[in-house]
């Protein structure tokens, strides 16, 4: 996608103290590791708007001040507490195996530059932090937006990430859908064309499941009341998650959410927060206890007027097979009866709609981020693996590399780090488990 997103992350950055290395993926949605940037890129963001402040760089405890301008690169991206925000899309630990494509592509990628010298073929199952090899960081965080998630019990399980969850969409969402809060042409109808909206857009991947959520409409004779396109014949393009069409959403009246994953875990993106940001009711197509966690960033939802009891239930196709059959009770209902029910929930709609584009949603979610950060960070306080950097100096000897590059890099900063801890190892009457 080719939708802008550098300045969410400035928000990231600026909401966490500026204190950590941030990576994150662009263009939106790539899972590539070669397209994983760094914020904070070169010395000239040291005392940028948005460069972590000379007092927070790890490095500046064991250099002279007039050597932090000019060793800055090469010590902050090996000691500086990391951030890596795989927050855009859902984690998947098996991705990014060692012997996985897209270590291999990246490996080749980047073969011959700083962190893909020789060394770096003794590593082992670095998963993610193959972007950034040498960092003697023993935890990264690793900021996510999903609950409930396997893949973030692996991640923590290597001992390498502290997961730290966010509802990244929200603040996407705010920016992307901004000029629905102005829209003066979004007028719900209690009459519309079609009864629902599902858009149906990709059935591959982790989105497989809409193939059979497809299957159950024909089965259930509701394809004729769903709208799966665009009234407008707008091309859909990679850009489409960041825009809505109004004509869509005046001529439905329910919004059907097949959101991207559909199994235990809980991934909310914009797909939801589009049809609330319009003001329309909708049925969420997720995981188990996905209403439920709506509710808690202070959102209603439609029970009482739309059965919600799929959010409880945990087999997956039984979840699925009791949204179709809501859809089919609804379709079945008298006019006069479902004109009704159609003004209520887009009273409801109203009262969400209002709630997206509140000051108090974005603080909840802010507060949210800055709060979970803090408790991941507080799990490891930035702990250093020095056996890490000496293992790395000794392959050098070993293999007879001059190694002359990383010479002042050992001196100035490994060497007072070593005896520092070496220090509190004999005064504590014990040997640092990190030497």
């Amino acid at each position: 996608m080719t939708v802008p997103i550098h300045n969410l992350y400035d928000f990231v950055h600026q909401a966490t103290k500026k204190q950590y290395i941030l990576l994150y993926h662009f263009p939106f949605g790539s899972r590539e590791l070669q397209d994983i940037c760094s914020h904070q890129p070169g010395m000239q963001h040291i005392n940028g708007p948005n460069g972590i402040d000379k007092k927070d760089i790890v490095a500046a405890n064991f250099l002279r001040n007039d050597d932090i301008d000019y060793h800055y690169i090469h010590y902050i991206h090996k000691m500086q507490p990391t951030i890596l925000c795989h927050d855009q899309e859902p984690l998947n630990f098996d991705l990014y195996l060692d012997h996985s494509d897209y270590i291999a592509n990246y490996q080749k990628i980047c073969q011959g530059k700083d962190n893909f010298d020789n060394k770096n073929f003794y590593l082992r199952d670095l998963n993610l932090r193959w972007v950034n090899p040498t960092s003697i960081q023993k935890s990264w965080i690793l900021l996510h937006s999903e609950l409930n998630s396997c893949n973030l019990k692996r991640y923590e399980s290597t001992g390498k990430f502290v997961g730290a969850y966010w509802w990244n969409h929200a603040l996407l969402a705010r920016d992307w859908y901004r000029f629905a809060e102005y829209d003066t042409t979004l007028i719900p109808s209690s009459e519309p064309t079609k009864l629902f909206l599902t858009y149906c857009r990709e059935t591959t991947g982790s989105r497989r499941y809409r193939q059979n959520f497809l299957n159950q409409l024909e089965h259930r004779n509701l394809l004729d009341h769903c709208h799966t396109k665009s009234f407008d014949g707008v091309n859909v393009s990679s850009d489409a998650s960041a825009i809505y069409n109004t004509a869509d959403y005046n001529s439905t009246g329910i919004s059907v959410v097949l959101e991207t994953v559909f199994d235990e875990r809980i991934q909310l993106t914009e797909k939801v927060l589009r049809p609330i940001a319009c003001g329309h009711p909708f049925m969420l197509a997720a995981g188990p206890g996905s209403l439920q966690l709506i509710r808690s960033y202070g959102f209603q939802t439609f029970d009482g007027y739309i059965n919600e009891s799929y959010d409880n239930i945990s087999d997956h196709q039984l979840r699925l097979e009791a949204i179709t059959q809501e859809m089919q009770r609804i379709q079945q209902l008298p006019k006069n009866e479902l004109k009704i029910i159609l003004e209520k929930c887009q009273a409801i709609a109203l009262h969400n709609r209002k709630r997206f584009f509140s000051r108090e949603f974005i603080d909840q979610v802010t507060n949210e981020l800055k709060n979970n950060v803090e408790d991941a960070w507080k799990k490891h306080q930035g702990e250093l693996d020095l056996k890490l950097w000496w293992d790395t100096i000794q392959w050098y000897k070993k293999n007879g590399h001059s190694h002359t590059h990383g010479r002042p890099y050992t001196r100035k900063v490994f060497l007072p780090m070593y005896r520092k801890h070496r220090l509190l190892a004999a005064n504590n009457n014990s040997r640092p488990a990190d030497i």
